[in-house]
């Protein structure tokens, strides 16, 4: 069913957000600069994957959802 997808991709959606958030609690908390330099690497891995199916969720599903903590490439 439509709805069951709708909800399956929100909840991936959702589970992207709270992965970024996670690793960037990490960048913060790391002391070695290696470390860092690791999860910056994965936030921009997920950061990327959020987009994608954002644009996803928006064009499949015709759903609108919050922009507000994107940034356009020239920022």
């Amino acid at each position: 069913m439509k709805s069951q997808e709708i909800d399956r991709d929100l909840k991936a959606y959702m589970q992207l957000k709270i992965d970024l958030l996670k690793t960037a609690e990490c960048i913060n908390d790391c002391t070695e600069e290696k470390d860092k330099e690791h999860f910056r690497t994965k936030a921009l891995h997920y950061a990327k994957e959020l987009k994608k199916l954002r644009e996803y969720i928006e064009e499949v599903h015709g759903l609108k959802l919050c922009q507000c903590c994107f940034f356009t490439e020239s920022e």
